[in-house]
């Protein structure tokens, strides 16, 4: 079929108002999106000159990261040509961020083998920023933490960026407070054919997918899709951590008319592992600094008692539109989670530890001990294992609703989010000797009629968030945007059996906040530009507050941040640099305290600031060769003065890139500065105890290379080496050991992968 200029002409303006849509959702409003040629936002219609991501043959082609010249707040945009060649297979979101400025990240088991233990950006923690794929808040309703191997894989992803404030009033999400970090998916090919790809690497770590695409299909109105799937399996880094993941997205776009786009995108995700709770220094002094699990069925760290079954999916459908002045995008969605997971009780015992004495009576046999069980008709099993099972799902439904509307002195931005999370979680006692019979001495003696439930209890969560903002152009070069949003989060929990009390409570609560922000970007000229930014921050209280006896009696505060942020952006062909500063501070942080045996929770009396400078650059240096560094010097303080924990003091990464003819290389090392654990505990048993332990600063290098060749460069084949100088250190704790001693994780050692793919 063949269409016309005109209808050609009005497909160019819709995929034009598409990427401007998907701009908006996707960088949150901030000002900015990926350089795609032509840059576009809200904030000024910029252009980067040229300076295209398309161009391998230039800094912003070759950038691991990098901004844009539309930016409004520090942000670095990774892009798919970084992603499809230095991601490993199996990476996760968490692992690609991982080379930014003012980012950490523990990945214990190797890259995407494992939940991330932790990701902080600037020190703020999992659960203090957004992460958004397509433009759409992800996260769990308790305390908006991400599940990053329940989602996508690397495979799928268009660009990853990190953007590091809470951003204009347009941001959207659970915790509209630390910064964000925005996931898109690519589009379906313009070419048909069938991509099959395989990998295989250390800890027998293997990866079989392939990729359908329709390419554009004339006879459907020019519509397009893909279907890609993905089976992942290996050991893991530590022992008898093993990991089986499914992966499936399908993604269809097609033109409705001249002005409409549908999208409609779905994607599930199967996972079968053995997790690990980390490990004591005197387990991995007996077993080695990989230890994960064991395979002792006297052991609560026994493989067969350690087990997540979780699936997940995510969903939605999308219309682009342009209707006379205005741009219209709506995605109405649900994404959900199910979690079923087996574990040791008090995992982090020793072997020989788990059978003395000391730690295996009944009076030490649930969270202060190793062995010892009690069933419902009063049997003690003194040498039994005790065990958890556990049962966590929730169903997520809302829509995003965003429209623009520009105008002689600028664009009018509105729009609106709504959120409904409905969530189950049950935390039982069991004796995996007895085949998983409930435990009922285990109970922390929170009920006065013993009982094997630790907790039983549903919540749910709704969330309304309207905004309006308004871009001011006195002139083309400068812009300055006003905005505000208005925040309502209400929290319900009906529990039988209340996490922390062992008591039913039924209780809600809302809270609302008008939320303001004002951003100012100017041009010094087509390569370079300024900004700066002013912007509060939101986090409604975690559903932990609601763990007590009488929430009511708590009145707490919403936690919130002011942001002030400047910043300043170079870009050619031949080089791409930015740097910033920011100043944070973060208020009404919510502490506890225990009174009459019962906790409570209360709003500290001083703020906690955050301040740093954060730089970036490529150099591209001709015969397709690249020089990186990134760099960023971190302040992170509460009200009494202390180090908060998991904030680097600094963090660097440099490197070296080639892409040329079909072959690419890439040599590029973090460095992690030294940072506190938060954690208290001792090292070894009856050893000193540690106040808040600090960690070593440490460095990872990783090398990649590939070549690509036969018709259009459509076959590759590429070597991956992750950990190249296979550095040991510890990263990250993981509470304590019964008997005290702080549970660690480490940086995985050497990982090599080799990787296939062709598209036929």
């Amino acid at each position: 079929m063949q269409i016309t200029n005109q209808r050609q002409r009005a497909l160019a303006r819709l995929v034009i108002s598409g990427l401007l849509a998907m701009s908006t959702q996707v960088y949150a409003d901030s000002g900015k999106q990926v350089d795609l040629g032509v840059v576009q936002n809200d904030a000024g219609d910029m252009n980067d000159q040229g300076a295209s991501m398309d161009n391998p043959q230039s800094a912003p082609g070759q950038a691991p990261t990098q901004a844009s010249l539309a930016e409004t707040e520090p942000a670095s945009i990774i892009s798919r040509h970084w992603i499809e060649n230095n991601a490993a297979p199996g990476s996760n979101y968490t692992d690609i961020v991982s080379i930014a400025p003012s980012v950490f990240n523990a990945d214990p088991n190797g890259n995407g083998l494992m939940e991330s233990q932790g990701l902080t950006i600037r020190g703020f923690q999992d659960g203090q920023y957004n992460v958004t794929f397509d433009g759409i808040p992800i996260g769990d309703s308790n305390d908006f933490t991400h599940h990053s191997t329940s989602y996508f894989m690397p495979q799928d992803l268009d660009s990853v960026t990190v953007d590091r404030g809470p951003g204009s009033a347009a941001v959207i999400g659970y915790a509209t407070f630390g910064g964000n970090i925005a996931n898109t998916t690519k589009d379906p090919s313009a070419t048909a054919g069938i991509t099959p790809y395989i990998s295989d690497g250390s800890f027998n770590t293997k990866l079989v997918g392939a990729q359908f695409d329709t390419g554009t299909m004339r006879n459907w109105g020019d519509g397009s899709a893909y279907l890609d799937v993905k089976q992942l399996s290996s050991d893991g880094y530590l022992t008898y951590a093993h990991q089986r993941r499914t992966n499936a997205i399908f993604k269809m776009i097609r033109p409705i008319n001249d002005t409409t786009v549908l999208t409609v995108m779905s994607m599930v995700n199967q996972l079968d592992q053995n997790p690990s709770s980390g490990a004591t220094v005197t387990q991995m002094q007996m077993y080695g600094n990989n230890f994960g699990l064991s395979n002792n069925p006297n052991s609560q760290s026994f493989i067969g008692y350690n087990r997540d079954q979780i699936n997940g999916d995510m969903s939605y459908i999308g219309l682009n539109s342009v209707q006379g002045t205005w741009t219209i995008d709506n995605k109405l969605y649900t994404f959900g989670y199910r979690h079923i997971g087996f574990n040791g009780q008090t995992f982090g015992l020793p072997f020989n530890l788990e059978s003395n004495p000391t730690y295996s009576n009944l009076t030490n046999g649930g969270p202060g001990g190793g062995l010892g069980t009690q069933l419902s008709n009063g049997s003690q099993f003194p040498n039994d294992v005790p065990g958890v099972s556990m049962t966590m799902e929730y169903r997520s439904v809302g829509d995003v609703l965003r429209a623009s509307d520009h105008l002689s002195m600028g664009d009018f931005n509105t729009g609106i989010w709504f959120d409904h999370q409905y969530n189950t979680r049950t935390n039982q006692n069991v004796d995996w000797t007895q085949a998983g019979a409930p435990n009922y001495i285990v109970n922390g003696g929170l009920q006065t009629t013993p009982s094997s439930y630790n907790w039983n209890m549903a919540d749910s969560w709704n969330t309304l968030q309207p905004y309006a903002e308004f871009a001011w152009k006195p002139t083309d070069q400068l812009s300055i945007r006003p905005g505000i949003k208005y925040v309502s989060y209400e929290r319900t929990l009906n529990a039988a059996v209340n996490n922390g009390t062992g008591a039913p409570l039924n209780y809600s609560k809302r809270w609302d906040k008008a939320l303001p922000s004002l951003d100012v970007h100017y041009n010094l000229n087509a390569n370079w530009a300024t900004y700066a930014q002013a912007s509060e921050g939101f986090l409604a209280p975690n559903l932990k507050y609601f763990y007590v006896a009488n929430p009511s009696a708590n009145t707490l505060q919403p936690q919130h941040t002011y942001n002030y942020q400047w910043g300043t952006v170079f870009k050619t062909e031949r080089l791409t640099a930015d740097f910033d500063a920011y100043l944070i501070s973060f208020n009404n942080e919510i502490l506890s305290g225990i009174s009459n045996n019962n906790t409570y929770y209360y709003n500290s009396n001083g703020p906690t600031h955050y301040k740093g400078l954060e730089a970036e650059a490529t150099y591209f240096m001709g015969y397709g060769v690249s020089a990186y560094l990134n760099g960023s010097v971190n302040s992170a303080h509460d009200s009494t003065g202390a180090w908060l924990p998991n904030t680097p003091v600094h963090t660097a990464a440099a490197g070296f890139i080639y892409d040329e003819h079909g072959v690419y290389a890439s040599l590029t090392d973090k460095y992690i500065g030294s940072m506190y654990s938060g954690q208290n505990g001792t090292i070894v048993p009856g050893g000193t105890n540690y106040s808040n332990y600090q960690f070593a600063g440490y460095s990872i290098a990783s090398l990649s290379t590939s070549y690509s060749f036969g018709k259009d460069r459509a076959t590759k084949i590429s070597l991956l080496v992750d950990n190249l100088f296979n550095h040991q250190a510890f990263n990250w704790t993981n509470g304590t050991a019964p008997q005290g001693d702080i549970l660690f994780f480490g940086v995985p050692g050497r990982a090599v992968t080799v990787s296939l793919s062709t598209k036929i």
